[in-house]
C-alpha cells in the first residue's frame, strides 16, 4: 500500500512541474513576443515614426523606426 502512495505523490508531483513548464511556457511567449506589432499596424499604446530609417541587410527593404514613448518599445516597420 505504502509504494502505491509513494507513486501517487510522485505523478502529482510530476503533473504539477507539466503544468508549471506549459504555464511559464505561455507567460515567457508573450513576455518576449512583444506587443508592438512587428511591423503588422499600429503598436499598442501609440507609436509614432521616427526619423531613423535603414535597409533591413536581410530583406534589402527600406525600414522605419516606431517608437512608443509610454512603453519604450522600438518597432521597425517597412516603408
Amino acid at each position: 500500500m505504502a509504494t502505491g502512495a509513494i507513486v501517487l505523490v510522485e505523478l502529482m508531483v510530476g503533473v504539477a512541474l507539466l503544468v508549471l513548464i506549459v504555464v511559464g511556457a505561455v507567460v515567457g511567449w508573450e513576455r518576449y513576443r512583444g506587443g508592438g506589432g512587428g511591423g503588422r499596424g499600429p503598436a499598442v499604446g501609440g507609436a509614432r515614426p521616427t526619423a531613423e530609417i535603414f535597409i533591413d541587410p536581410e530583406t534589402g527593404r527600406r525600414m522605419r523606426v516606431w517608437f512608443d514613448d509610454q512603453t519604450g518599445q522600438r518597432d521597425y516597420r517597412p516603408e
